[in-house]
């Protein structure tokens, strides 16, 4: 929605896409020279995600700031309306004997209960 709404979100997205389309243009071959050094592909993709998440922060920080804030609010909403007291219901308790088998058979000791053990 923000994509619609602002102009300049969709031209500094734009912008982003063309300079990692430079970027992977760039290092085809493995690296890329600037000023005399080279620069390996991961190196310059490691360094174009922190570009990338700092233009994308710029860029959206009201709708992440509204999306943080709605969730928490409805996270705490929940919070204190939420009634737990429906989920202790220990009747359908299993006891667990027996070695802890980390076989994947269902056969394994603390399945059984000892009763059934030889």
């Amino acid at each position: 929605l923000t994509l619609l709404i602002s102009p300049s979100a969709i031209i500094g997205i734009g912008l982003l896409g063309l300079a990692w389309m430079y970027v992977i243009k760039s290092t085809q071959s493995g690296s890329m020279p600037i000023y005399g050094f080279s620069i390996s592909a991961k190196q310059a993709s490691l360094v174009m995600a922190v570009i990338s998440v700092v233009v994308l922060m710029y860029l959206l920080s009201h709708v992440f700031w509204w999306t943080l804030f709605s969730s928490g609010f409805l996270i705490s909403l929940h919070l204190l309306l939420r009634d737990a007291s429906m989920h202790k219901d220990e009747e359908d308790k299993i006891d667990m004997t027996g070695d802890l088998d980390l076989d994947t058979s269902e056969d394994a000791a603390f399945l059984n209960p000892a009763s059934d053990q030889v």
